[in-house]
Formats: C-alpha cells, structure tokens, sequence
C-alpha cells in the first residue's frame, strides 16, 4: 500500500481519511492500523459477497487488542454520507446499521478499529418488512472443553453428509477462533425461523446419534467433551462472524474458508491474515457458491430439496393491537406457540411476570362453532388423544351462545402430591382413565372476535382472568401468577417442586412459532448423592461405560434410583471404567433393581459415592434427566 502514509485514501472512488496507521492493534504480531486496512483492501473482492446486503455488526478495539472491546451496533454520528445504511425496527426503537458494499466501506470500518465484522444470515433484498428470508443457513461447532479442532472437524463431515443427502451444497469455515463454521446454501428463499428450525434438527439428530461427542443443549454444562453445534445462529436477531473477518484475539486469526479435504488434515488450525491472503490469490473464494446465483462449484441443481414440516411458515397474521372481527379460520389454525428462551431470570423486577413451569405436552386449544381442536407445538391435532377435554368447545358460552376462542396452556398429569409428572401423562395416553389428567390455561390470543395477539401480555392475562373457566369444566385450571421478583417466584416454585418457571414480559406480544427473549424459562435442578452399583456398556461395546446404575441406601440394602448417562466427559468415562473393573461382581447389589436393566448390566462393589444432578422424582421414585456431576471421594455410602 504505497499510500498508507497518506492522510486521505481513495478507494472505489470514495476519499477515506485515515489516521494513526502506525497504532499497533494486534501487539503479539505486531500488526498496526495501517496492516489492518492493508488485508481488507487484498481481501474485498473475496470478502464483499459475503457481507453484502447484511446490516453489519461490528467488534471495536480503539486501544487494540489488550484493552478492551466492544460491540457496536448502530452506525455512529459522523459517518460519511455515502455509507449504505439500513434501519432495523424494535418494538420500542430503531438501529441504523452500516452495511457494507465496497472496499471502500471496509477501509472506513477498518479506520475504526472494527476487527471483527458480524453479520446475520438473512439479506435485505429478500426480506418484506418483519419477515427475514435468507438462502444459506450456518451450524456454528463450538469445542467445549477437551475437545481439538480435529473433534469440531469430524462433526463437520457428519453435517455435510446430511446436507448432501437433501442436496445442500455445504461449505466449511475454521472459524478464526476455536471451532468450525459449517455453512449451506438453499437454492430457494426460505424464512430465517425455517433455516433455523433445519439448523436444530441437524444438531439434534447428530446429538442423538452421537451422545458422547455431541451436544445441541445450549447449557455450558453439557459441553464438557462434546462438540457443542450452535443452531441458534440462524435465527433473526443473531449474528455470526463473516468469511473472511479478522477476530478478536491475542494472534490476529481469520474466519477462513477450507475445503473439505483440509478438514481431514492431522495438522489442521486456524489461519492468520497472511495465510488467508496467500490462499485467495492462489485459489479465489472457495465460498464463491455460498453467495453464487449459478449452481456451485459445477454441482447441478438439486430437483427437490424437501425440508419437509422445518419450511413451516409459523408467523401469525400481522395485527396492528387487538381487533374486533370475525377470526379467519385460517389464521388461527396456522398459529404455534410462543417458546421461551434459555436465558436468566437474575434480577428480573416488576416488569416481568411470572408463572409456574409444567412438565406435560404444549398445547393450543382452539374453540371454533363449539367444536375443540387440540394443536401440539409443531402443529400436530392431537384431538383424539386426549377426548376429556372435548367438551371445552361446547362449554365455552356467552349469554347463551357458542364462543370462538384460542388458548394456550399445557396439558398435565398429576401424581398423588398433585405434581405434574411428565410418565404418567406418556402412561395416561396409552391407557385413558388411569391418570389424573388436567389443561393448565395460561394464555388467551382470541376470544369472541377479537384477535389479541398484539396485545400486551398484561392485557392478555386481564382477559383470560375475566373467562369463566370454572364453566369449561373440573378438567381445566388457570394457574395464578407468582409473585415477583424473580428470585421469589424460582423460590416458590421450587417449595412445591415444580419444574421451574417462566418470566414473560408484561408489555410483550405474542410471537407464535418462534423462540423470544421476551419470555424466559429457568428449571429447577436438584443435586443428590447416590451410590455407584453397575454399569451398562454403550451400544456396540462390550467395555466403554454408557450408563451408571446408582442407588441410595435404605433399611434394607441398597434401593435403585436409575441410570445415569450423560454429563460424563470421555476422559471421565475411561478413568470410571479403570476404577470400577477391580470392583466387578457377580451378583446385584441392589434390593429392586428393573429386570431390563438387570439383563445387560455389570454390577460392582457399591463403594463410589457420586454426586448427580436431576431435574425431580418420577412416580416410581427413579431420578428424571440425571446428569453426571462427579465421584465424591470425600464420603462413603455409610455417609449418606
């Protein structure tokens, strides 16, 4: 760059001022400034395609990388004129964001120290108002601990191979920080919340499949020794580091496209600046398909990409506040329910509301000409499998006549202390009558005409609080809200050993078919220590541990309490396996253990305490979603 030393450059153009090029921003490599600007200029023709028509995002180092950064979203005051920009609506304000279509934009950027450029995976030119669309979708693979770039790599085959199997083109990405970005293109605009849903059923199965190494929970807990898959970056409001941006890190590294054969490489990491722009002068964009309106890389288009219930359209119709109407038939049947997020309920005050967290199947009740219609939360009519509470339609009067309504609720079953136990509800399906079940109401989005799904949450609640549920039926509860704060209602709902709650926002609309902030989930988790008394061997293995037996002791010999087989590391696995092989012996040493567990298990010295987190007691007093936490070398089982 030969006019580096200059106080103005040109570009595209476009007069950039620059100033302190000689500013060291990454002092471990001793790249300034002036380095800086110098890669995004070599780099745009490959880098532009992949931010263009994305509102941008950026991270900012002014003091370089050892002070510290921040995220700045919209564009700041005094950014030139020619600028492209574009305006993101809030519920209560508006973003302007840079967006960035030249080299000449990304010289600007790089003046302020914008090192990482982040941007979502929808584009401008194909949303309509509120509604993203997007042709690529991106699975972001995240190493927890113990685990290499090689483990992120693996799992990076395994998606393409299931992209490949619906004819997806697929493109991998070595992040520039620890893991892998794996990204696809639909040769057909789709909605964000269905690249999304896609996203999550890829990481699910693979975290089926692959229990051990894989995780799709976003708990950091559940990380340890798998690679965690991200498929959340899909959604609207996310944003992921863009091919080609630098990252925010002690070495200057990049977000570096890789062919697929690398991926197999033993020796393979991250790249720096250099390496990414010996690369493309050598081989162009390998993600020149991402983008590409052609078919890439010479593969023909795909005849049917069939993405079956994931290209769903869940979004209810717009409504401007609750309107008074005949509801469309339509409307309402094409409505799913409002998910919480996993986010912490720390702190939250007066403007949250809070409810009771039940462990049964989510449910939309829709009453239309005195007929009910059960909708699960992916849109199944489960009607016929719950007909007791059929006669909520017929019930659902006003001065005399039938009313048109949509609730959404949970429907539950209530074991002898009147807790919600999610086994007996499975049991109850295959055998009506036998358990207690009931519908827990906690929302109202129409009822008589009106369409309240654009009201507030509080206006919501004063409505369903004026129904006469009682009318509907012994069946049917509207459960009271929890006192606030926060920390109060999680403490309330633990005492009477619910599975958690949900906050949700007292100013918040009801967003169905998708995952929002404005409501929170937190469970309530329980720790208890338990005796180790067998194994089971993982499928396909006849030595590597896949669940632990555990018991707690009793009058009369040790009861068993379950099986527990996830939140082991592999490392943890195989020092498990060493230690309980001396122990093995012949016969049970538990007093009531399941004949199927029974049959596949090796029993040990019941010896190692162990300390297992889990959610609450099923009915027949075996632990619900344990999770390993660790050997307690610190007690005996005369301890406990």
């Amino acid at each position: 760059m030969a006019d580096m030393r200059r106080a103005q450059l040109e570009v595209d153009g476009r007069t950039v001022t620059v100033s302190n090029l000689d500013k060291v921003l990454y002092p471990e490599a001793g790249m300034r400034k002036a380095d800086v600007i110098d890669y995004v200029l070599r780099a745009a023709a490959a880098m532009l395609p992949h931010l263009t028509a994305r509102p941008v995002t950026r991270l900012r180092r002014p003091g370089g990388v050892p002070t510290a950064p921040f995220f700045e979203k919209a564009l700041p005051a005094g950014a030139p004129e020619w600028i492209p920009r574009y305006t993101v609506e809030h519920t209560d304000h508006r973003t302007v964001y840079p967006v960035v279509e030249s080299a000449a934009d990304l010289v600007w950027l790089a003046q302020l120290t914008a090192v990482e450029l982040h941007v979502p995976q929808w584009r401008i030119d194909l949303t309509d108002g509120p509604d993203r669309r997007t042709r690529r979708l991106v699975l972001d693979l995240d190493p927890g601990p113990g685990v290499s770039l090689r483990d992120c790599a693996r799992v990076a085959v395994d998606i393409r191979a299931m992209l490949d199997d619906v004819g997806l083109a697929s493109y991998p990405v070595t992040s520039g920080g620890t893991g892998i970005h794996v990204y696809a293109r639909t040769e057909t605009p789709m909605r964000t919340r269905s690249a999304r849903a896609v996203a999550r059923q890829i990481a699910t199965t693979l975290a089926q499949t692959h229990p051990r190494t894989v995780t799709a929970t976003m708990a950091k807990a559940e990380r340890d020794g798998r690679v965690f898959i991200d498929w959340s970056q899909n959604s609207a409001a996310k944003t992921t580091a863009a091919p080609y941006s630098l990252r925010d890190a002690a070495t200057p590294l990049v977000a570096a496209p890789r062919s697929w054969d690398e991926l197999s490489d033993t020796g393979l990491a991250q790249l720096t600046p250099g390496d990414v722009l010996r690369r493309i002068d050598a081989h162009g964009d390998l993600l020149a398909g991402l983008e590409s309106d052609g078919p890439p890389h010479g593969r023909p288009d795909p005849e049917v990409v069939d993405l079956g219930a994931y290209r769903r359209d869940a979004r209810p119709p717009a409504r401007a506040g609750a309107e008074r109407g005949k509801a469309s038939r339509t409307d309402l049947l094409a409505l799913r329910p409002m998910l919480a997020s996993d986010a912490p309920v720390d702190g939250l005050g007066d403007d949250w509301a809070y409810e009771g967290k039940w462990d049964g199947y989510r449910t939309l009740i829709r009453v239309l000409d005195g007929r009910t219609r059960l909708i699960s939360r992916t849109g199944a009519d489960i009607t016929d499998e719950f007909p007791q509470f059929a006669t909520i339609g017929e019930r659902l009067r006003r001065d005399g006549r039938p009313v048109d309504a949509v609730f959404d609720g949970e429907i539950v079953a209530l074991d002898d202390a009147g807790i919600t136990d999610f086994a007996l509800l499975t049991s109850g399906r295959r055998t009506p009558g036998r358990a207690d079940l009931r519908v827990r109401v906690f929302d109202i989005l129409h009822f008589d005409g009106v369409d309240l799904w654009s009201a507030p949450f509080d206006v919501r609640r004063e409505v369903l609080d004026a129904v006469d549920v009682t009318a509907l039926g012994p069946l049917v509860e509207v459960p009271p809200l929890l006192a606030g704060p926060a920390d109060a209602a999680v403490r309330e709902a633990r005492a009477n050993g619910w599975e958690g709650i949900v906050a949700k926002r007292r100013d918040a609309p009801y967003s169905g078919g998708r995952r929002s902030p404005s409501w929170r989930k937190q469970k309530n988790w329980r720790d208890v220590e338990v005796v180790v008394g067998g194994y089971r061997t993982g499928r396909g293995s006849t030595s590597r541990i896949g669940s632990l037996l555990v018991g707690l002791p009793a009058e009369t010999g040790l009861r068993y309490v379950g099986r527990v087989g996830t939140g082991f590391t592999d490392a943890e696995l195989a020092d498990l396996a060493a230690e309980l092989a001396p122990l093995r012996i012949g016969r049970s040493p538990f007093i009531d253990v399941d004949a199927p567990v029974a049959g596949s298990a090796t029993w040990v010295l019941p010896t190692l305490v162990a300390d297992v987190r889990f959610m609450n007691w099923t009915s027949t007093g075996h632990l619900r979603h344990p999770s390993w936490r660790g050997i307690r070398r610190d007690k005996l089982p005369g301890d406990l």
